[in-house]
């Protein structure tokens, strides 16, 4: 008994010491972020977010009906943020973090269970051996530079809390199927307690829908050979290989050859259709996921990927076959499950974003955090595989460990300096625009970048060269006009305004600075019309009402008009810098 007491004891310091490492590696490779600031869309979705700037609307009714599974946890653990500490960077990075380190440490206890159900320790691997490789997939997890736009851009926030959610409810899907016997109600509660927690996951991404298949393929891979499961699908595979091939050939011919089958046309916004979509993410898939998981370099935001447009180029042919012949080779040639079942985690976790569901985006480096684990794990199993064939003597055991730490630290340096990138708009998209020089978004970020660190020139220029590779871009023409205008060029400004506006004419900024121009011109009858076309397209703009009054009562000999816009003005924005001017000028012209 004391000797048992003595092993668990053991066993429990040794889990207890890990963890400690691996939360101390977390904090080590990432501490040199939490002072960035926020990135890219982070200020659009944070701090000019409705919800967070009036939070009571997360507590009504109407929100937690309609847009709770809308990623509606995502905006709660903002607003969470926000509510400690405003709207500092520093609490929004430490939360992420802290998930992320949260993430590596279940999956840390998840690999154990795994390596243990796959029968590893029938073959000759320790408790020790187990440990340790566990915890060295959980450490590539946790300091690989591939996770590093998952940890530091604070939206990709709601990867790094739906994969909590996700390794959550597959750990307790272990714990279930550990258990020597299981009452009706035991089994119940355990898979209504996976479904919670599986729900509350889906409220903030999609990739938590993936839990099912990964639970039934986990226990169908690691029951025994004699298993009732196994000897069944053993005496039908070919009718059910034949069944899915099927079912498969014609949903993938549908979903090529028909934009609206099972889920309705791509949105216009989107960069490619859903067939060229679903045929350039094998070439994604392997030469660039695969590609990046295994040499982390030249990561990049937003990546230049090319599209593939037919069933018979090779950047689809190879990467399918590619796919195809991993699978099976861990079937047929690897004696253990395991394999095959961890090359199925990547693919299936990854399978939301690279399958039907049309993105805006090819590629992008946070789709892959959580299925970056089945790549680690088999990576750090075949290490192991290799270490034991060499011999077990102590010197190869120490230098292997020797060998492992430089290796981790050597991705720890690769993160530091990835989160580096990240410290400025101007860093992050600098380092884009030399990635994909071809690219228009990084392009126009670049020029943006400029413009907020006070150089209009550089900006001017980017966005010029921007043009060149997309003229039609409201974003690029407004953004000139505003720089133009404020070095005085007027007329340059005037012609990108316009431009914005036929580009998106249901965009009211674009009109009122062509008001605001002819008014500082003293064409009052243009300015007023342009004004009007403002005020038509968002009725609250409060200070073009202002400009309006300004016209009207001043201007245009139209003083009841020009006061009942103040008016509006007022009643829309009562705290503007020039209320009080407007309250006294609305008392003087009272009769009497």
């Amino acid at each position: 008994m004391r000797t048992e007491n003595s092993k668990f004891s053991q066993a429990l310091l040794s889990q207890l010491g890990y963890c400690l490492l691996i939360s101390l590696l977390g904090v080590l490779f990432f501490a040199n972020h939490l002072n960035n600031p926020f990135q890219f869309d982070s200020v659009a979705y944070i701090v000019n977010s409705p919800y967070l700037k009036n939070p009571e609307t997360l507590l009504t009714a109407e929100f937690w009906q309609k847009g709770f599974l809308s990623r509606g946890l995502l905006i709660m653990s903002l607003a969470i943020n926000t509510y400690l500490d405003g709207f500092r960077p520093f609490g929004y990075h430490i939360f992420n973090l802290a998930f992320h380190i949260l993430n590596a440490l279940l999956l840390f206890f998840v690999l154990e269970k795994s390596l243990r159900r796959f029968g590893m320790e029938a073959v000759g691997w320790g408790s020790k051996r187990i440990r340790s490789v566990s915890f060295f997939s959980a450490v590539f997890f946790l300091c690989h530079p591939i996770q590093t736009e998952s940890v530091i851009y604070i939206m990709s926030r709601s990867e790094v809390i739906a994969s909590t959610f996700y390794l959550a409810g597959f750990l307790l899907f272990q714990q279930l199927l550990e258990r020597s016997s299981t009452s009706h109600l035991q089994y119940g509660l355990y898979f209504l307690s996976i479904f919670l927690i599986a729900l509350v996951g889906f409220s903030v991404k999609q990739i938590v829908a993936t839990l099912p298949a990964i639970m039934i393929l986990y226990y169908l891979c690691s029951c025994p050979e004699r298993s009732p499961a196994l000897l069944f699908l053993k005496k039908r595979k070919w009718a059910i290989i034949g069944t899915i091939a099927a079912v498969a050939s014609f949903l993938f011919y549908k979903l090529l050859t028909d934009e609206t089958f099972l889920i309705g046309p791509s949105r216009p916004e989107e960069m490619v259709g859903r067939a060229k979509y679903m045929l350039s993410q094998p070439n994604v898939i392997i030469f660039y996921y695969v590609n990046k998981l295994l040499f982390p370099m030249n990561l990049n935001i937003d990546p230049d990927i090319e599209v593939v447009t037919s069933l018979v180029s090779w950047n689809f042919l190879i990467p399918l076959l590619c796919i195809a012949f991993l699978l099976l080779c861990s079937l047929k040639v690897f004696k253990t499950r395991f394999i095959f079942f961890f090359l199925c985690w990547f693919f299936i976790i990854l399978s939301p974003s690279s399958s039907i569901v049309t993105l805006h985006d090819l590629a992008a480096e946070h789709r892959i955090y959580l299925a970056s684990a089945g790549i680690f794990i088999l990576f750090a199993f075949g290490v192991s595989q290799v270490v034991c064939k060499c011999g077990e003597t102590q010197p190869l055991k120490i230098s292997s460990t020797l060998i492992f730490f430089v290796f981790v630290g050597v991705l720890g340096i690769m993160t530091m300096k990835r989160n580096a990138v990240w410290q400025s708009e101007l860093s992050l998209w600098q380092d884009t625009y030399q990635k994909s020089p071809q690219k228009l978004r990084p392009l126009i970020n670049l020029a943006r970048a400029h413009s907020m660190e006070g150089d209009s020139d550089k900006a001017i220029k980017y966005y010029q060269e921007s043009l060149v590779k997309g003229p039609g871009v409201f974003v690029t023409n407004y953004n000139l006009g505003d720089l133009y205008l404020k070095k005085g060029l007027v007329t340059e400004a005037i012609r990108h305004f316009q431009l914005a506006s036929r580009i998106k004419p249901e965009i009211p900024e674009s009109f009122a600075k062509l008001g605001e121009i002819y008014l500082s011109q003293k064409n009052f009858k243009l300015a007023d019309s342009y004004f009007k076309r403002a005020v038509e397209l968002n009725p609250q703009f409060a200070q073009v009402f202002k400009n309006l009054g300004v016209v009207n009562f001043y201007h245009l000999n139209q003083p009841k008009q020009g006061l009942a816009y103040f008016t509006r003005s007022l009643t829309l924005d009562p705290d503007q810098p020039e209320a009080d001017k407007i309250r006294e000028l609305l008392a003087q012209s009272k009769p009497g």
